[in-house]
């Protein structure tokens, strides 16, 4: 946890602040609610949360008449992927009010008098007579009151709509229930718009930007499993955003579930969009996004076709050399595939159940259906081959790519063209085979012509290839290229090999069929 700095007396007077801020406002508690707050003004703790002020600087006055017997317990979490570690400061104090608060991490409990505060924030170990990165604007706390002051937004920004604040919750909980726990969502994702709330954890009503549910919390249960799912913000069919997978939590604790991070950005990188799971005695862990697994058509003979867990169709309705993506809990599922629509009832396609290995939380994974329905001697059935995603990012000058044998053949490789053939030094696999990927090729950004060839000619370079194909390297891209369809044509001529390109390098995939050419 954040440390508390231990010479910091609890009993410090509340601050009336003035400098940057203006005199508080009078009036009863309720006058003094505004969701869209400008420095200097005060903010209630009612069960709503509450806008803060931009950077600041400056030094408040010093004046108080409260009665020191009443006092208030507040405790800070970091939710703000855009700072790194903070010092936290009462505005006007010398010394941290709490130390060293990182990315996810809930400091202890304080109890300080009631009244008005503010707070300041500092890189953790700045000096104490540093300017401050930001200053809060004033909060109110009354006698009793119990506040998680919850760091959000992205720091340094101008724009009202993400810029760093204090989200102060109230928690003004329901009466504990056996066996259950309670749970409430907090919405701070400085990119992600308004959503829903569906799957176990449906909660009615929409949910803003720096908002959260309702105040008394809804039931969670204590074995964990249920799964919360972000929805489109629209009343009929909405899309979903993204879902998460709650873990156990103890009987009557009382958990803030707080969206944060990057929705642009990679479940799996350091910012990407996660839920903080903050409980009575602070963070519980970080909960990643659900796997997301994107299923593509690869299997040549096959029609329409669909994939189902048990008696769930978890994609349907794609044909070769489509994709469909859905999310599901970390887990490892054995998955069937049907012609559409079966509504996954009868003889599967598939021979035997598809075991997908082990799926973790905040990875993506290839799931490619291969194979044929009628296979010819030597050939495999249809069936689905899973793929990690797991390549490294931030390397901006040259493409990242991992070559699938999805093909009725034997094994093949892939190389660099120089006129017709594949020449020793340009080959770019070891040899592949059926349902198998080959280890990542770092491809300097540029141009080339690649050539897929029959493994068995490996030690006759140059090789001939069996197709060939135009490709331009993007530095930054990660992307798989998957050898598709047979080498030997039909009645029809529609046999030959072809290559599937699936991108991978932002969180919506795409595929493309990619136009191959006879040597």
């Amino acid at each position: 946890m954040g440390r508390r700095n231990k010479s910091w007396s609890v009993a410090v007077w509340i601050l009336a602040l003035g400098g940057c801020f203006s005199e508080p406002v009078s009036g009863d508690r309720d006058d003094l609610v505004d969701s869209q707050g400008e420095t200097g003004e005060v903010f209630a703790t009612t069960g709503d949360v509450f806008d803060g002020s931009s950077e600041a600087s400056g030094e408040p006055s010093t004046s108080s008449d409260t009665d020191e017997t009443e006092a208030a317990e507040i405790r800070a979490v970091h939710a703000s992927p855009s700072a790194g570690p903070v010092d936290v400061y009462v505005a006007g104090e010398d010394e941290p009010m709490f130390e060293d608060l990182v990315y996810g991490e809930t400091s202890d409990r304080i109890e300080v008098p009631a009244g008005l505060i503010a707070f300041q924030f500092r890189p953790a170990n700045a000096p104490s007579e540093s300017p401050p990165v930001y200053m809060s604007a004033e909060l109110l706390l009354e006698d009793g009151d119990r506040i998680t002051a919850v760091a959000a937004g992205v720091l340094g920004s101008d724009n009202d709509d993400d810029r760093f604040r204090i989200v102060p919750i109230a928690e003004d909980w329901g009466a504990q229930l056996q066996e259950r726990a309670r749970a409430r969502v907090v919405h701070v994702g400085p990119d992600a718009p308004s959503f829903r709330i569906g799957g176990d954890l449906a909660v009615a009503g929409s949910v803003d930007r720096f908002s959260t549910t309702d105040p008394a919390g809804f039931d969670l249960n204590t074995e964990g499993g249920e799964r919360l799912e972000l929805l489109e913000d629209v009343e009929s069919d909405p899309e979903q955003y993204t879902s998460f997978t709650v873990p156990p939590v103890a009987e009557g604790d009382e958990v803030l579930l707080i969206a944060t991070g990057l929705l642009g950005s990679l479940a799996r990188e350091p910012d990407g969009f996660s839920v903080i799971a903050v409980g009575s005695e602070g963070t519980l862990g970080l909960i990643r996004q659900d796997p997301e697994l994107f299923f593509v058509h690869g299997a040549r003979d096959a029609g329409t076709l669909e994939t189902c867990l048990g008696d769930v169709e978890i994609a349907a309705n794609f044909n070769y050399g489509e994709i469909q993506s859905t999310r599901i809990s970390p887990d490892t599922y054995e998955l069937n595939i049907f012609e559409y629509p079966s509504g996954c009832v009868g003889d599967p396609l598939s021979p035997a159940p598809n075991t997908t290995g082990s799926l973790e939380a905040g990875e993506r994974y290839l799931m490619l259906v291969t194979g044929e329905v009628t296979p010819d001697a030597g050939e495999a059935g249809i069936q689905i081959a899973t793929f990690t995603d797991g390549f490294p990012l931030g390397d901006d000058d040259q493409a990242r790519v991992r070559f699938v044998h999805g093909a009725s053949y034997s094994q093949v490789f892939v190389g660099a063209l120089e006129g017709p053939s594949i020449p020793l030094g340009n080959v770019l696999t070891d040899p592949i085979g059926w349902s198998v990927e080959s280890g990542e090729v770092a491809v300097p950004a540029g141009d080339y012509v690649l050539g897929i060839a029959d493994a068995a000619e490996e030690d006759a370079f140059p090789v001939s290839p069996l197709v060939t194909l135009s490709y331009t390297a993007v530095g930054g891209d990660r992307l798989w290229a998957i050898v598709a369809g047979d080498p030997s044509p039909d009645d029809n001529g529609d046999g030959f090999l072809q290559a599937m390109i699936v991108d991978s390098t932002r969180p919506q995939w795409t595929v493309t069929v990619a136009d191959v050419d006879l040597p």
